[in-house]
């Protein structure tokens, strides 16, 4: 037998071929497993970013108008991905523009486009690999204080500690998405406490049975002492570094029926047995005594500001109370402040009192709610000691008050 001629090497560019394609799709799947993992990288950082955003809004208060964007943007830069640098653009949105949280104050967004290279798909004339990853963080107003006594105490004068007078809770209380935090002073359970909450802490002792707190819902554990959270609450904030005036004070003359009151200084403040007292929306700065006995309140945008002579309220004789703290400006969401260094005991107990926003007094050792309605007290309060009295139910938060802000990733 003889072989033909001219047949030798003819497998080669077949081989030759096979191997090029071979390699070819060999770095595809090398060029898919670096994008892949890029992006997941880029992923992880457009989740940091969103969540840091989101929680700059804890002390920024949910405002809106990329309030979370500075924060979102950094954390971004620090994880790799800086706004314009190179092929890089980092959007966020606050509230968010698309999506299930859209309009949404309390949420930011945030996106992150890069161009990644290609390695071995080049030779397919592929040199980059477009990705663009999306999160959205929400600031979740659910974990709210309905009441908290601060350990180390808010100071009063000087090194002075403000007085802690732990906490009571009495009858059924209703707080499924709240907190109750006791600070040094103890928590005490009356016998006829029914107590729901999120959780119940406290960093002195409890002195309650098994029996104060139905199935499904927190028993008082043990917890960490907590700060004075107003520096995180804007309103707060605000009010505290920037006090309304308290000179020019006016004595509001007594038996005035019916009366529609200004926003203003008053150095005494004698509203009871007046029928109706419509407030109009503003700040009232209280520097003397008061009497809200045997008279009807209406507020809307109100705050109360009580200074270190000024009688804290006493709505315990009042007929009935419904006020609600300004939802816009710089105090946004505070209904009544009063100074660390008066430690008089505001008293909100009674029936038909409706009230919503921060109740701030840290230097009361026994701030009191009792009440017969389903809204008292207001969602955040912050006393040296107080003592709530049911039948009642916590209220939800208004958007930036509350005292433990709880980020979660929403999308």
């Amino acid at each position: 037998m003889t072989r033909p001629l001219g047949q030798a090497g003819q497998v080669i560019p077949l081989v030759a071929i096979m191997l090029t394609a071979l390699m070819g799709f060999g770095g595809v799947v090398a060029d898919n497993g670096f994008w892949q993992y890029t992006q997941r990288q880029q992923q992880t950082a457009a989740d940091s970013a969103a969540i840091g955003g989101a929680q700059s809004l804890a002390a920024l208060g949910c405002v809106g108008n990329n309030a979370g964007q500075p924060a979102a943007l950094n954390d971004a830069q620090t994880n790799g991905y800086e706004n314009g640098s190179g092929s890089i653009t980092v959007t966020v949105s606050n509230p968010p523009t698309t999506g299930a949280y859209a309009g949404n104050d309390c949420a930011v967004q945030v996106q992150i486009q890069a161009d990644h290279p290609s390695f071995f798909a080049r030779i397919f004339h592929r040199d980059n690999m477009w990705i663009s990853t999306t999160a959205t963080a929400l600031l979740v107003q659910n974990s709210t204080t309905a009441a908290l006594s601060p350990t180390p105490a808010t100071p009063v004068t000087g090194s002075t500690p403000a007085p802690s007078g732990g906490c009571t809770l009495n009858g059924t209380i209703s707080a499924p998405y709240g907190a109750i935090i006791c600070g040094s002073g103890p928590v005490t359970c009356g016998s006829t406490a029914s107590i729901t909450a999120r959780s119940i802490g406290y960093s002195g002792s409890a002195n309650c049975s098994s029996g104060n707190f139905p199935s499904g819902g927190a028993t008082p554990a043990p917890t960490a002492p907590v700060k004075n959270p107003c520096p995180e609450i804007a309103g707060c904030n605000t009010i505290a570094n920037n006090p309304p005036p308290t000179t020019g004070c006016t004595a509001l003359p007594p038996g005035n029926m019916d009366p529609v009151l200004q926003p203003g200084c008053y150095s005494s403040f004698p509203v009871g047995s007046c029928g109706t007292v419509t407030l109009e929306p503003g700040t009232y700065v209280l520097t003397g005594t008061s009497d809200f006995s045997n008279s009807s309140f209406v507020g809307t945008g109100v705050t109360f500001y009580v200074t270190s002579s000024g009688s804290p309220p006493d709505f315990s004789a009042a007929n009935s109370a419904t006020m609600t703290a300004p939802t816009t400006g710089d105090y946004t969401g505070v209904l009544y402040y009063q100074v660390a260094a008066n430690t008089g005991n505001p008293n909100f107990s009674g029936s038909n009192l409706h009230f919503s926003g921060l109740v701030y007094a840290p230097g009361a050792t026994n701030l009191n709610f009792s009440a017969t309605n389903n809204d008292v007290p207001p969602p955040v309060v912050v006393a040296g000691g107080f003592t709530l009295t049911g039948p009642m139910a916590v209220a939800s938060p208004e958007p930036g008050t509350s005292v433990l802000p709880n980020v979660v990733l929403a999308q």
